[in-house]
């Protein structure tokens, strides 16, 4: 029955071709069910006007809106190739010239090398004629101590005096050359500069929380705020350093390389013993060494920091850096061939936006609309804010480097200068300090400025990135990536809210359960990186078990691993998932790859050349020009006339792919989630869909055989299909003005109705002959409610309709 259903349907289509081709296409004709290309009934093939090739559908003509639309991604995907390799070459050659400018290898050695001398070479505690000095069959004494084991103040004083002093040893001479044999092996390529200074930093003082108690067990009369000192300092890391800079009421010691051992020995005494007067007891919070270093093989200048802090728990915390210099920031010309390079390429951006201001100022005064409000707008939308920050953010960079330069000559000049010309210091002692003081300012000025330079560096470093993601964004399949972030933005900001709270919530409680007995959990910054470790699959077992038992630390680790890791992680990456699957779906089959479109553009390039082409831009002005009607159907031959010198092949080719944009854009996307929302629609639609037409062909068995004998089955349904689809071939052979009436009535049947005309539709097209069948449908239906005679005469019958009911009929009529 299926088959013969076919047959006849594909006969009854040549038979209306063929009275449509004789009447002629100017003359009027009444529509039926089978003209339409986009509908069938049940069982009938589609007739679809995508089954024929994309040059007969250009031949019957694109829509001028699809075209001019065309038109302009295609500008905008053109320019975003030709913008690509200029923001991949500003990319690569930023990156060159962060790590030449920074030149970290260099610096990470130095630094780690000073570091190990001072944490474990400058020992003190020294035993004469130890067992262990014999052992070792050792000629000189053997200090015990080491750096870390300084935990009082007499070990700093020790540190200090039989450490840290000593290991400058072969610069301590006077005006005679240095012996080589003196110096430290270490210090092969490093020399000590001037001095030593010796800074403390005070706390301010008040009185005690209970100053009866502290006076009779303490004999403190004053004390210092808690909350001034830092109980447990972070790693060691040089802008804390450099942001504490030394105040002029802050106390000084100067030790001087040209002054003799005891002189520098008496001093230090008289500076760091427990009872000086320098080191105050109450007051202090920190004392701070600092010492210039130079390095003739790199030409740089490493300072060096020694710094002790005094909690008030009673712990001494100390932290040794060494941040270099480089004296000469140009040393090779690959360095100043990239500079020079980026910033040509972030001039040529500059000049593209304000040729684009200035494009914008003219259309504003043209249609009579403020300059400012235009410009506004512009730079209102994110691309065009992403080139703003891009130049700002380089002037800057550009002004900071330049005076980063500067800073390098200055300190170059004052170490050529008579002061440090030598490696001892001459002068009077004023003279000695005011040197060796501004020396040491202007190293650490530098060293600040280098770090704002690091900073708005790293912020160019994202800038750029974007720059090129903005050429992404026009093509395709470059821009899934920020279109996912996009779609995904508004669900992955609700998810960080939940995320922090329970984040957080392990955090705190880390530092509450495990923060007295473990570093990782000291204070809330250090337990929320530890808990971030934990999450990146950094387990702390052992650690929190030993402090807290089995039982405490099982609960509290296992819990975060199974909300945080598991869990919630997971849902982050479902929602990413989500929102790429969404946008992945979006990108149509015609899109093209960027070796594609690579291609396209060289050729057409070389087409421009040779005239044999016209420019996107020519054709598209052309037809902005002309003001068409957005519906108005446009062919190759009309294009052609439209647009004075374009050839039929380019003519064809820009319709061919306003089709496929067009076809691209009407597909459906649709994410996981929204399938799964959509097959719990159709799986709802088609149910309710079994037990109408169950319903309804109970009806019709009962009707038929005078009365229905138990429950209806299947066979009994399929049998009254069968019946059904046998009366309606006879009922469509007969007539087809009947045909016509019907699909009026089922045009204006409910919601449901119109559900179940629409099985095997797709999406777009159902949807348009929906929206069209509601307003015709109605018109009609009007009608017949004006004459009523008409209205009985328009009910359907024929001998597909004895098994139907009448109330049946004339309901789906009167609805």
């Amino acid at each position: 029955q299926g088959s013969a259903m076919t047959t006849h349907h594909h006969a009854a289509i040549l038979h209306h071709t063929q009275e449509r081709e004789e009447r002629g296409p100017h003359e009027a004709h009444h529509p039926s069910l089978l003209e339409h290309e986009h509908l069938a009934m049940v069982g009938e093939e589609v007739v679809d006007e995508t089954d024929l090739s994309m040059l007969d559908r250009v031949n019957k003509g694109v829509q001028a809106e699809e075209v001019i639309g065309y038109l302009t991604s295609e500008l905008s995907e053109d320019m975003s190739c030709r913008s690509l390799p200029g923001a991949i070459t500003l990319f690569a050659c930023f990156i060159v010239s962060c790590l030449m400018a920074e030149e970290p290898t260099l610096n990470y050695s130095t630094r780690s090398l000073l570091s190990e001398i001072m944490t474990e070479d400058a020992n003190f505690a020294y035993i004469p004629g130890s067992q262990f000095q014999r052992d070792l069959g050792a000629d000189q004494d053997v200090g015990m101590k080491v750096l870390e084991n300084a935990n009082t103040r007499q070990d700093v004083h020790s540190w200090f005096r039989l450490g840290f002093f000593p290991l400058f040893q072969g610069s301590f001479a006077q005006d005679e050359p240095v012996d080589s044999n003196a110096s430290v092996m270490q210090w092969e390529y490093l020399s000590a500069i001037g001095g030593v200074r010796l800074s403390q930093e005070l706390a301010p003082l008040e009185e005690c929380r209970s100053p009866g108690l502290a006076k009779a067990l303490a004999n403190f009369d004053s004390c210092s705020p808690a909350f001034h000192f830092r109980s447990t300092p972070l790693s060691p890391h040089l802008p804390d350093i450099l942001a504490r800079e030394v105040k002029e009421e802050d106390p000084v010691r100067w030790f001087y390389f040209s002054e003799d051992w005891a002189t520098i020995e008496a001093r230090i005494d008289d500076t760091l013993r427990p009872n000086s007067t320098w080191l105050q007891r109450r007051q202090s919070e920190s004392v701070r060494a600092a010492v210039p270093l130079y390095n003739p093989e790199l030409h740089t200048i490493t300072v060096v920091y020694a710094e002790f802090f005094f909690a008030r728990s009673g712990k001494q915390w100390v932290r040794v850096l060494a941040p270099t210099l480089k004296l000469q920031v140009y040393y090779k010309l690959i360095h100043i061939v990239v500079d020079v390079v980026c910033l040509a390429l972030v001039l040529h951006i500059f000049l593209l936006e304000v040729k684009e201001v200035h494009v914008i100022t003219k259309e504003a005064k043209k249609q009579k609309i403020k300059p400012f409000n235009a410009i506004f707008l512009h730079f209102t939308q994110f691309w065009n804010v992403v080139d703003c920050m891009c130049i700002i953010g380089f002037a800057v960079l550009v002004l900071q480097w330049v005076r980063h330069i500067q800073n390098a000559q200055t300190l170059h000049d004052m170490l050529t200068g008579e002061a440090f010309g030598r490696r001892t210091m001459n002068g009077t002692e004023m003279e000695k300090e005011a040197e060796l003081g501004a020396l040491l300012d202007q190293v650490e000025s530098s060293l600040r400025h280098q770090m704002t330079v690091a900073y708005v560096r790293s912020v160019c470093l994202f800038l750029v990135p974007l720059r090129m993601f903005k050429a992404f964004s026009a093509q395709a399949r470059l821009s899934i990536l920020t279109r996912t972030f996009a779609v995904c933005a508004v669900d992955v900001f609700h998810f960080l809210l939940i995320f922090f709270t329970l984040f957080m919530s392990w955090a705190v409680a880390g530092i509450v359960l495990f923060g007295s007995s473990i570093e990782e959990f000291a204070d809330f910054e250090r337990a929320m990186n530890t808990c971030l470790r934990v999450v990146l699959g950094e387990i702390v077992w052992y650690e929190v078990r030993e402090e807290a038992g089995p039982i405490v630390a099982g609960l509290w680790l296992w819990t975060f691993c199974f909300v945080n890791s598991l869990v919630v992680l997971n849902m982050l990456l479902a929602i990413i998932m989500d929102a790429y699957s969404e946008v992945k779906s979006s990108v149509g089959t015609h899109s093209e790859t960027l070796p594609q479109q690579a291609w396209e553009t060289y050729t057409c390039w070389r087409a421009r050349q040779a005239g044999q082409r016209l420019s996107g831009k020519e054709v598209l002005h052309a037809l902005e020009a002309k003001h068409l009607p957005g519906d108005l159907m446009i062919t190759p031959a009309s294009f052609c006339d439209l647009v004075p010198g374009l050839s039929k092949e380019q003519a064809e080719e820009v319709l061919i792919g306003s089709l496929q944009d067009a076809d691209d854009l009407e597909s459906s996307t649709h994410s996981i989630s929204g399938v799964i929302k959509m097959t719990g629609a159709v799986d709802t639609r088609v149910k309710a869909m079994n037990r109408n037409l169950t319903l309804l062909m109970g009806h019709s068995v009962a009707s038929s055989k005078g009365a229905a004998s138990g429950p209806v089955t299947c066979d009994t349904v399929l049998d009254a299909v069968a019946a059904l689809a046998e009366n309606l071939q006879d009922y469509q052979r007969s007539t087809t003005e009947r045909l016509v009436r019907m699909e009026e009535i089922f045009n204006a049947a409910t919601d449901q109705g119109r559900t179940y005309s629409g099985i095997g539709l797709s999406q777009r097209d159902f949807a348009k002959s929906r929206s069209k069948s509601r307003g015709e449908g109605g018109d009609k239906l009007r009608k017949l409610d004006a004459h009523p005679t008409a209205k009985s005469s328009a009910l359907p019958s024929g001998p597909w309709t004895k098994g139907l009911p009448s109330c049946i009929v004339s309901g789906c009529c009167e609805s």
